[in-house]
């Protein structure tokens, strides 16, 4: 196989919202407390407009991304045995992704994000299922089986654990997106995941997360660690590659922006696409923000790549 993925599995419900009316702050990201998640849907059923309905979770969005454009993807983490659970795999599925290897739990992981007119997000996760994937429900020996494993973070300490272990008994290249959630943990947390990663990409905010320097002195503390190539991403600025040989600063593409949640995992897509078509890095970036641009004309995976995308690129 060319990618298979491990993640979070997420039901993404997009409210448009009025924050001031509904007495939220913009700008959060955060996990839903016990007890919050039916009352926050309560109130944006009433006070908010359903936008889209998607499946969600980092990992998940760049596999549901490499299998649209064509390549061999699986996935390995845990869905509810709920309707949820079943839009999420019935989603994967029909894009081509092996979906043998993702574990049923009790309730389906779900991300509340909710944006007002000028794009401002403010987001909810409830990991539900999430947090409950074990290191004895992932299977080693399928891993093995691709050229790259790309990983993403969880929000509990279970699949944490268990994410650790994985990589040392793989022995694929690894493609890490650490997200907020792990880059929190800090290095000395992070350091057995770093040391075996292939490919990283995390975001300038990231960086300074777990580094406390600026993003570019960050990256280069991060070389230190073994991996090969960082491609970080900075939002509108474009992104940011840095190996042992190259340093690049690709500018983003300007498009109008509908819904920019998801674009980063679009961007790796594309990067891993670039490396699995054997580009150079240069092109690898050019590739990964030409699909990323695309995805956030549209909500959710509405508009993200396929395969005329990916081979239309020159």
């Amino acid at each position: 196989m060319d990618v298979i993925g491990l993640g979070a599995l997420n039901l993404d419900l997009i409210y448009r919202v009025d924050f001031a009316h509904l007495g939220i702050e913009r700008g959060r990201e955060r996990r839903g407390r016990e007890g919050e998640e039916k009352l926050l849907l309560q109130i944006l059923r009433r006070e908010g407009k359903l936008k889209a309905k998607s499946g969600g979770g980092s990992a998940a969005n760049t596999i549901y991304a490499l299998a649209r454009m064509g390549f061999s993807c699986g996935y390995v983490g845990k869905a509810g045995r709920d309707k949820r659970g079943d839009f999420l795999l019935e989603e994967l599925g029909r894009a081509g992704v092996d979906i043998r290897k993702v574990k049923r739990g009790k309730e389906s992981g779900l991300c509340l994000i909710l944006l007002d007119e000028v794009g401002e997000r403010t987001v909810f996760v409830f990991p539900n299922a999430n947090d409950t994937l074990s290191l004895s429900e992932v299977d080693v020996d399928y891993l093995n089986k691709a050229q790259f494993l790309h990983m993403s973070s969880f929000i509990g300490d279970i699949p944490f654990k268990a994410e650790k272990e994985v990589v040392k008994r793989v022995k694929t290249r690894i493609s890490f997106d650490p997200g907020e959630p792990h880059a929190s943990r800090g290095l000395e947390e992070l350091a057995p995941i770093l040391e075996r990663t292939f490919i990283f990409f995390p975001t300038e905010k990231e960086v300074e997360l777990l580094t406390n320097k600026d993003y570019k002195e960050g990256l280069r503390e991060l070389l230190n660690y073994g991996i090969e190539i960082i491609a970080c991403k900075l939002g509108e600025k474009g992104s940011y590659v840095l190996s042992k040989r190259e340093e690049i600063e690709m500018p983003s593409e300007k498009v109008k922006a509908v819904d920019t949640i998801g674009a980063g995992d679009v961007y790796a897509a594309g990067f891993l696409a670039g490396l699995l078509r054997g580009l150079n890095l240069k092109a690898c970036a050019k590739l990964a923000t030409k699909l990323a641009a695309k995805s956030i004309t549209g909500y959710g995976r509405e508009n993200y790549p396929d395969k005329q995308d990916f081979l239309s690129f020159k």
